[in-house]
Order: structure tokens, then C-alpha cells, then sequence
């Protein structure tokens, strides 16, 4: 009798667990070519770059997403969307997509996300450039640039770092 409700409890158990996994596969299945299976160096990475770099010295304009006038999560948008990744407008809602990664393990194309005017959300974001720069659309030079992950007020308001894939459709929301 024993055997029999401990034969249930774990196929109950297990049952369960398989069954979680399978869905969150099948939720989370896709096309997509995840950036950090791809090289440093790569084309893709590159691309992520190249189509940032057409944006630097574009006017600052909170609310703007053009290529003349744009702010931070408009900039990230376009560039991603350049390469068939649609993100969401603001910040805040950008920094629920993709992979946390840390720090010392960046790579080229990661979104870092900042907080300067909300206090539980990020509320800027840029696009991690390699050798310890970011590109974005900086509020208080009111342009799209360079500027170094070290910088004082960068460092103080860095909240996380999330990785993104690169697909032909819509990336899905996933916390991590």
C-alpha cells in the first residue's frame, strides 16, 4: 500500500514537472538566433553596431523615434527593429525582454538599463558597443553617442544588463 502511494506521489510529482517544461518549451520556442551564441567579432554583432553608429549625433527628443530626433528606448527600438526584432517604446517596458547577463560577461548588442528619473524602474537604456562603451541617446548631452560604462554617472544609476535575440519575428517577453 506503501509502494502504491508513494508510486503516486511521484508520478504526480514528476508528471507535473515534465508537463511545466514542456509548456514553458513550447511557449518559448522559436526561430530566434540568440546573440550570445554568436562570436564577438560576428556579422551580427556588427550589424547591431553599424546600424546604431548611423544614428550618432541625432538630436535628443524625449517622446521622438526618427532617425533626425529620437531619446534612448526610441533609438534602441530602431536599431533592433533594423534587424527584425520588434521592442516595445519605453525603458521600462524593454527591460522586460531578454536575459539578464552580468557585467563582466557583456557583449556586444546587450541593452543596459538605467535609473535617472524613476526610482523602481529603469528608466534610460543603451546599447553595450564592446571595449567598455555604450551608444545612446543621452538626455544630458542631448545627442546620440559614445560613452564609457565607467563613467561616474552611469555607474551610479546601472541597474541590470539583459541579452536579446536576434529573429525573424517578434521577441516574446521573458524575464530572467
Amino acid at each position: 500500500m506503501r509502494k502504491k502511494y508513494l508510486l503516486i506521489a511521484l508520478f504526480v510529482l514528476f508528471g507535473t514537472h515534465l508537463d511545466a517544461k514542456a509548456h514553458h518549451k513550447t511557449r518559448f520556442k522559436s526561430p530566434y538566433l540568440l546573440i550570445d551564441k554568436i562570436e564577438e567579432k560576428s556579422s551580427e554583432k556588427n550589424k547591431i553596431i553599424s546600424k546604431a553608429e548611423e544614428y550618432l549625433g541625432a538630436s535628443y527628443g524625449f517622446g521622438s523615434k526618427n532617425t533626425s530626433k529620437t531619446d534612448c528606448s526610441g533609438f534602441t527600438k530602431q536599431v533592433f527593429e533594423q534587424l527584425g526584432l520588434s521592442l516595445p517604446r519605453s525603458a521600462a517596458e524593454q527591460s522586460k525582454y531578454g536575459f539578464k547577463v552580468d557585467v563582466k560577461d557583456l557583449q556586444v548588442g546587450d541593452l543596459l538599463f538605467y535609473r535617472t528619473y524613476k526610482k523602481r524602474e529603469p528608466s534610460h537604456v543603451a546599447i553595450y558597443a564592446g571595449n567598455g562603451q555604450i551608444i545612446h541617446a543621452s538626455f544630458r548631452s542631448k545627442r546620440v553617442q559614445y560613452d564609457t560604462i565607467n563613467k561616474r554617472y552611469y555607474k551610479q544609476r546601472f541597474m541590470y544588463a539583459k541579452r536579446l535575440a536576434v529573429g525573424e519575428q517578434e521577441l516574446s517577453s521573458r524575464q530572467n
